[in-house]
């Protein structure tokens, strides 16, 4: 096979300048080929081009044909740089395998475990819980009826698509000021417009508390979990935006943040995006500003906080529907899952030292994100009902 005219063809896909007669051409090269080292190619043009990551859409359009779909997956050179290797597999393997609907395995071992489940386990979705400040709770789904719950509490403006949005402070009955939840259980995530205009964007297993309306001096909100916040900005008066979570205050006043504060999670994480935030550690009552690019880490069994350049698309990847795993702690990154998808984690074995690299899509089964995982050999997995097994 004439390697090089292979290249050439998927360069040409990578870079989406192929002609259909090309990408038939591809085709033919690679099904009277099968036993030549497809992805080794494309790992080689992956590291030596700098790319390290392909779309996943173009991945699966191009990888759920046939004719590739029939090609074992095999061991990848050994490449000497440890960096090097993870690019090159993050991307060519890892990206590769979630779009792959083949069996995955590594030609030098003649028998791989496979992930071994019991049900089929979806994705999660827009769902939340509405705790009004008169107690009332509303499931906020696709069933709702909205006209129930605006004639309930006017300061509700619309809840459509995933999104409850209240009318702004100037238009308010003064008569609704109380304190509103809003809850996503595991397996959920919502978005809510709050008085001001912010826009509030809650992760699975969240909770953001917040008035109906914002009191004049400053505008103040409480969260448990994960959120992403859009502040709106007041540039004709001092109106500071403030996020209570654990152990900590961020102070904004118009800005672009992520905050990750888990009740199980040992740090608390604050990623900014856009503009200047205030950082307090109640514990010590020191206080860090980020700037944008920057996040503040909050250890919540020392109570030191450290600010360190961050990974932005990492912080903010699950409100785009991504997992991106840039040597995520292997805890770390099944934790993140377990919430998505709403099941249990159990390891056999130490697994503590074990990272994840790889960007895979939100909307995945659970099946086919595990199967992806266990391709790269950090770990193997077996589903239980709701619960999954990590193991060696």
């Amino acid at each position: 096979m004439d390697k090089q005219r292979l290249k050439y063809l998927i360069q040409g896909f990578m870079d989406k300048t192929l002609e259909p007669v090309e990408q038939r051409e591809l085709l033919q090269l690679i099904e009277a080929n099968k036993e030549e080292d497809f992805f080794e190619i494309i790992s080689e043009l992956i590291e030596t081009s700098g790319r390290e990551e392909i779309s996943l859409q173009d991945w699966t359009e191009f990888l759920s044909h046939p004719v590739i779909a029939d090609i074992e997956v095999k061991p990848v050179a050994k490449i000497r740089s440890i960096k090097k290797f993870y690019r090159s597999i993050a991307a060519a393997v890892i990206l590769l395998l979630i779009s792959f609907p083949a069996y995955f395995y590594f030609k030098q071992s003649k028998k791989t475990e496979t992930v071994t489940l019991s049900s089929v386990i979806t994705p999660g979705k827009d769902k939340a819980v509405l705790i009004m400040e008169d107690g009332r709770t509303i499931e906020l789904d696709k069933d709702l009826k909205t006209d129930e719950v605006l004639s309930i509490n006017p300061a509700i403006k619309s809840i459509s698509d995933g999104e409850l949005v209240y009318s702004d402070n100037s238009n308010r009955d003064t008569k609704y000021t109380g304190v509103n939840i809003l809850r996503t259980p595991r397996g959920g995530q919502y978005r809510v417009v709050l008085p001001d205009g912010t826009v509030a964007w809650l992760n699975a297993d969240s909770e953001l508390k917040y008035p109906s309306a914002f009191k004049d001096d400053m505008r103040q909100v409480e969260l448990k979990g994960e959120a992403y916040f859009e502040v709106t900005s007041y540039p004709d008066k001092k109106w500071p935006f403030i996020v209570k979570s654990i152990d900590q205050q961020v102070q904004v006043l118009g800005t672009k943040f992520n905050i990750s504060a888990y009740d199980d999670d040992d740090f608390v994480k604050t990623s900014l995006i856009e503009g200047k935030v205030k950082v307090l550690n109640e514990n010590s009552q020191k206080t860090v500003f980020l700037k944008p690019g920057q996040e503040a880490a909050l250890d919540r069994n020392s109570n030191n906080m450290t600010v360190y350049a961050s990974d932005v698309e990492q912080s903010i990847a699950w409100k785009e529907g991504l997992f991106i795993f840039n040597n995520e702690n292997l805890y770390v990154a099944m934790n993140k899952i377990a919430r998505w998808y709403d099941v249990e984690i159990v390891y056999k074995g130490d697994l503590k030292d074990k990272s994840l690299w790889g960007t895979a899509s939100r909307n995945e089964k659970l099946e086919t994100l595990l199967k992806t995982l266990q391709a790269t050999r950090v770990a193997k997995f077996k589903i239980e009902e709701r619960r999954i097994l990590v193991m060696r």
